[in-house]
């Protein structure tokens, strides 16, 4: 006996896989970027100016990182598509309904 899930059950799982990457990745290339930018110093003895530089590439590493896995978990093609017919779809009348013939 095993479990089937829908459709939707498995994408629903597989974003929630790819969300619970977030927080590593963002933690990650912080510390990465202090790491080398703290090497960078030590070498060069510039403390603490490339740790300061280092560490906000790392942010902005972090930041690009949790954009890229936010967009593919939740991809813009899955937004609900416009109606055809603005105004059919608010339920306003259109004009040809609104003008009497006479008939």
């Amino acid at each position: 006996m095993g479990t089937r899930f829908t459709k939707q059950t498995g994408e629903a799982l597989r974003a929630a896989g790819a969300l619970s990457t977030v927080g590593l990745a963002f933690v990650l290339a912080l510390v990465i970027g202090f790491w080398f930018g703290t090497v960078l110093d030590g070498w060069l003895g510039t403390r603490p100016a490339f740790t300061i530089v280092f560490f906000f590439l790392g942010l902005a590493a972090g930041i690009l990182n949790v954009y890229r896995i936010v967009s593919q978990a939740y991809p813009r093609s899955s937004a609900p598509a416009a109606p055809a017919d603005p105004a059919r779809a608010s339920g306003q009348p259109d004009d040809r309904e609104l003008h009497d013939d006479g008939e």
